[in-house]
């Protein structure tokens, strides 16, 4: 929802997008709260009943929590996945949260009228372009992944030092699962990416 009040503006520029900016604040107080209260119950990586599967902690921003994997294979691509994107924390934040309040300070200003120059759909492609040519190597790299001691977990033993901390928190992709979460980054990234490029082509022509 919030993706689409900022790219469609279906209420108008300033209620979607304060509508938006409302969501991204306010949704850690009841998504991560149900998000963990499930977090024995369900496979971190598929969605699905965890069952008596192997627990997972995993280093967020905001601390250690313990997840589950239905089974060691789910474990593996799980703690693969969360590895990678641990050991590009700050690549992947910046990419995520420089792009958003980017687009915001754009957003604002198209509102505004100005400059004259910048129409509403300019920071919405480069909104869309700058989230693709992030989120999309975690799509299509983080799975392929299986590093010994995968940082931002929480191995019984680490002896390359303490661990990296995850650049978001994971409630989101256990309110689906970290796979869908994934294959959402390829297909949404690949989309977003010809449609930046292709409205950012046609505004440069």
């Amino acid at each position: 929802m919030v993706l689409w009040l900022f790219t469609r503006h279906p209420l108008g520029p300033w209620a979607s997008l304060g509508l938006g900016a409302l969501l991204v604040l306010t949704h850690r107080l009841y998504a991560r709260p149900f998000a963990l209260s499930r977090a024995g119950r369900r496979c971190l990586w598929c969605g699905g009943p965890a069952g008596e599967g192997p627990g997972v902690d995993v280093d967020e921003p905001r601390g250690r929590t313990s997840w589950r994997a239905c089974g060691a294979a789910h474990a593996t691509a799980l703690t693969g996945t969360l590895g990678w994107a641990a050991e590009r924390s700050r690549l992947l934040a910046f990419g995520i949260l420089g792009t958003l309040a980017l687009f915001l300070c754009g957003a604002v200003s198209a509102a505004l009228g100005r400059p004259v120059w910048l129409e509403p759909g300019d920071p919405v492609a480069l909104f869309r372009l700058g989230i693709a040519l992030t989120v999309l190597p975690f799509g299509w790299l983080a799975p392929e992944s299986r590093p010994a001691h995968p940082r931002g977990l929480a191995p019984d033993s680490r002896p390359d030092g303490p661990a990296s901390r995850l650049p978001f928190p994971v409630h989101i992709q256990a309110l689906l699962g970290t796979l869908w979460v994934v294959w959402l980054f390829r297909l949404v990234g690949l989309w977003w990416l010809v449609a930046a490029l292709l409205y950012l082509s046609r505004r440069l022509a």
